[in-house]
């Protein structure tokens, strides 16, 4: 994951990571949302959509909160079997 990084700064722990989204960079589906405990957010954007997958499989599996105004179920996660 780190390989995709450029000018990274800053350290968060897996178990802090409470929902992640897909995300629009550029007009093209090839970034992420992830959202902490603290109530911050990080995105991140890569070249394609094979990356983002690749990104996606190595972080934890996670539901979406009802914290962020979304219903949890796993249609609404990014975290669905599909992925």
């Amino acid at each position: 994951v780190l390989k995709y990084c450029d000018h990274l700064h800053g350290k968060w722990y897996f178990s802090e990571v409470r929902a992640i989204f897909s995300r629009r960079y550029l007009l093209q589906n090839v970034a992420i949302e992830i959202f902490l405990a603290s109530r911050t957010s990080i995105m991140f954007a890569f070249p394609d959509q094979a990356t983002v997958k690749k990104v996606i499989k190595a972080l934890p599996r996670v539901g979406v909160g009802i914290k962020y105004g979304i219903p949890q179920t796993r249609r609404a996660s990014m975290m669905s079997q599909d992925n």
